[in-house]
């Protein structure tokens, strides 16, 4: 009885927390599409250039519909938190990084490699990730982490996100 009167508790508190994305389409042109494109094209003169722009188009859009997939409410550790007690059924680190990684597999990209890269793997903290490298090397990447900023994909070179995370690629896609 008590437990289903926190729930509905909850329920009302954090129903206004929902994290709804309505316009998940992003431009080309947008700053952050800009920037990505950058980032990954600079990790080597052999990538594609109009790949590296597909990539960050479809990346920053892709993690905003994934958000709305998973219905995503509050922060992303309120949404483990409700994912853990049953009242969700995705949207971990890892749920957005598989879903992510998969539907750039399908996209067939000739120039770059993609890889799944974990933080602390298998344990309590582990925290899972996207990693696109050069297809000659993968001791240099920039990440694509869709759950960080619920939705709002993270990204930046593998090795100066370290402050935060130590990744470690443990799987390659392509």
């Amino acid at each position: 009885m008590i437990r289903n009167i926190l729930l509905i508790v909850f329920l009302v508190l954090f129903n206004g927390c929902a994290i709804k994305y309505k316009n998940i389409q992003t431009s080309y042109a947008d700053k952050n599409v800009q920037k990505l494109k950058k980032m990954i094209s600079s990790l080597s003169p052999t990538i594609d250039k109009n790949e590296a722009l597909d990539i960050a188009h479809f990346s920053i859009s892709y993690t905003k519909e994934l958000a709305n997939q998973y219905k995503l409410v509050g922060s992303p550790k309120f949404q483990n938190f409700l994912i853990n007690i049953g009242l969700k059924k995705k949207g971990y680190c890892y749920n957005y990084a598989d879903d992510l990684a998969n539907a750039l597999l399908h996209r067939g990209y000739k120039s770059v490699s993609i890889y799944r890269a974990a933080h602390k793997r298998q344990t309590y903290f582990e925290h899972n990730c996207v990693v696109i490298t050069p297809k000659e090397r993968n001791d240099i990447g920039v990440i694509l982490d869709g759950w960080r900023n619920a939705g709002k994909l993270y990204f930046d070179y593998m090795k100066d996100d370290r402050k935060n995370y130590n990744w470690k690629i443990f799987q390659k896609i392509q």
